[in-house]
């Protein structure tokens, strides 16, 4: 029995000192201060991003990278247990990591939870998914980025997406909207099947999605993967500017390729388009693709459609087309495929809208799939090519314009961090789609400064009426701004609702807008306002708008405005516009600048 207990006392002090000679070896090393330590444990300094106790194996780990490193050798050279729930099975990226940096094995476990996700997930490639943005739904309207992991197969659709988002049932706008702004809320990676992200973004909220194949190697995917399960379960502080679902998909990405440097493409906010970008710069893109939203198919159809074929789509949807009186009329064959399809996919539309029911659902797309089989093979209906989110103007501006006004000739600074005005080019945009923080523009006029706007939040959305879809326009504006015909500076909110028509080329739209201004006259009225706006392709740009505002006091204020951008890439475009107010009196602008995106 002593000999026994000798002999267990000396293997432990064998053991402990080969973990002492792997931290001192770790310290000649400097493995704690090496970029990929701080990569797997999301530090961009020298605390980690985390904010879930349960990611870090040391009390101080969150805060000491060192002691969270010694920790983590400590327990994978020391613990006995080696099954599911243990460090050597909970962080496979570490393990794997630290096995080829100290040249060393810490043995085999029996990790079948992770074994089973491997198999589920059978991991060979990584693609880059941008949903565009949710045209109204504000929250949305930057878009989306999220990870697809594809596996042998040859459908997509069956390879699992890891997506970052914040948990919250939040129905309020404001709260969510405050909340997501100063970190109300934990932010959590999820894996679900592609299809089920695509059912989301391109059928229920009518997003167009992009898709970027990235050029990893197999043993690059891995390391990807094996962090991915790290994560599961963990939560972070999510915030709608700089730590959102994006960010989280940089720091994936760089764990996969750590020489790629896509956190330092961003400084102080980042944007889904601008991610995409930096994947671009950062030559990560093999090729791309394009899946149109349900939306973007049906209007393709409407296009196609002859007025009667129109008609006579929507009263299949609408279960009231004879079907014999149908193949009598005077379409072609390719033309009754057309409406069947249309048909089919109005019905499944207004399914996920939850306008029909199930059962009904069910009996007319069986229906009119049966009807339209039997015409047999025909054309797929073309769809126009968008241009890709990468080709947009980036989201920061500076712009610099000489302005001549009645009674000064300012020349104007202005700043914007983000993001697009309907002003400007929308290749790459959502058109009629407007989202600004912090547009500020300050004059300067013989050595005297002034603020001549400082906009807090302008948003519009302004999606057209077609045949098929009947949505509502709206826009809002809340900030200061120098009011043209007392020359002082006035807070304006401003909220409208209409409607608009036309397409991604030409529109036109109607709004009745609210206002309450406060500053040197406090006032209140309500204004009605139309406008339009041509994308001439090429990154030329033009837009009109007037209208007029009834006061509470009776006073009446009209105004006209017309701009006009050409544009030179992603990079800049020069703008030229002309003003007129009428409030008491009219004073015209005209102003000539240039915009720098960066």
């Amino acid at each position: 029995m002593p000999v026994i207990f000798l002999l267990c006392a000396l293997s432990l002090a064998v053991f402990a000192t080969t973990t002492d000679e792997l931290i001192a070896q770790e310290h000649s090393l400097n493995l704690s201060e090496s970029r990929y330590w701080h990569l797997l444990m999301h530090a961009p300094k020298e605390s980690s991003e985390i904010d879930d106790d349960a990611f870090f194996l040391s009390p101080i780990g969150k805060e000491n990278l060192d002691e969270e490193l010694i920790s983590t050798l400590r327990h994978l050279n020391e613990d006995s247990n080696r099954s599911d729930g243990s460090v050597f099975c909970r962080f496979p990226a570490r393990r794997v990591w630290l096995e080829k940096s100290l040249n060393i094995s810490f043995g085999e476990g029996e990790c079948r939870e992770y074994e089973t996700l491997l198999a589920k997930l059978d991991p060979q490639k990584v693609t880059l998914v941008f949903p565009s943005a949710h045209i109204n739904s504000p929250a949305s309207m930057f878009g989306h980025t999220f990870l697809r992991i594809d596996s042998s197969m040859e459908s997509k659709l069956m390879s699992y997406a890891i997506n970052y988002a914040a948990q919250t049932d939040e129905t309020n706008g404001v709260a969510f909207a405050y909340k997501g702004l100063f970190g109300g809320y934990y932010g959590y990676y999820s894996m679900l099947p592609y299809y089920e992200k695509l059912k989301e973004y391109r059928d229920s909220e009518s997003r167009d999605v992009w898709e970027y194949d990235l050029n990893l190697n197999h043993d690059e995917v891995m390391a990807m993967v094996r962090h991915i399960w790290e994560l599961q379960h963990i939560n972070s502080w999510y915030y709608f500017f700089d730590e959102n679902c994006s960010y989280h998909m940089l720091w994936l990405t760089e764990i996969a390729r750590p020489t790629a440097r896509l956190r330092d493409h961003f400084f102080y906010y980042v944007i889904p388009p601008e991610t995409v970008r930096a994947f671009e710069e950062e030559s990560l893109v093999r090729e791309k693709h394009f899946r149109p939203s349900k939306r973007t198919k049906i209007l393709s159809y409407e296009r196609q459609l002859k007025p009667q074929g129109i008609q006579a789509v929507r009263s299949l949807v609408n279960g009231e087309t004879d079907m014999n009186k149908l193949n009598s009329a005077d379409f072609t064959d390719q033309e009754r495929r057309y409406i069947f399809e249309a048909a089919a996919e109005l019905v499944e539309y207004d399914y996920i809208e939850g306008k029909i029911s199930k059962e009904v659902y069910a009996l007319r797309y069986h229906t009119l799939l049966t009807r339209r089989a039997a015409l047999g093979e025909g054309k797929i209906i073309p769809i126009e090519p968008k241009p890709n989110p990468d080709s947009a103007h980036r989201s920061a501006r500076i712009g610099i314009v000489q302005g001549w006004f009645e009674k000064r000739s300012p020349l104007l600074i202005g700043w914007r961090p983000a993001f697009h005005d309907l002003s400007e080019d929308d290749t790459g945009h959502l058109s009629g789609a407007q989202i600004e923080f912090l547009d500020t523009l300050i004059g300067i006029d013989k050595n005297t400064f002034s603020l001549e706007k400082l906009t807090l939040l302008s948003l519009s959305s302004l999606p057209p009426v077609t045949h098929f879809f009947k949505p509502f326009s709206w826009r809002m504006k809340s900030g200061w701004d120098r009011d043209y015909t007392a020359d002082t500076l006035s807070f304006v909110t401003r909220v409208g609702a209409g409607a608009s028509i036309g397409d991604d080329q030409i529109y036109a739209y109607w709004l009745s807008e609210p206002e309450i201004r406060l500053g040197f006259k406090a006032d209140a009225g309500i204004g009605f306002t139309t406008g339009g706006g041509i994308n001439w392709r090429n990154r030329v740009k033009s837009r009109i708008e007037a209208g007029r505002i009834f006061y509470m006091d009776g006073v009446t204020r009209t105004h006209l405005m017309m701009t006009h951008l050409w544009g030179w890439g992603a990079n800049g475009a020069v703008s030229v516009s002309y003003e007129t107010a009428h409030q008491n009196y009219r004073e015209d602008r005209y102003k000539l600048g240039v915009n720098l995106y960066f």
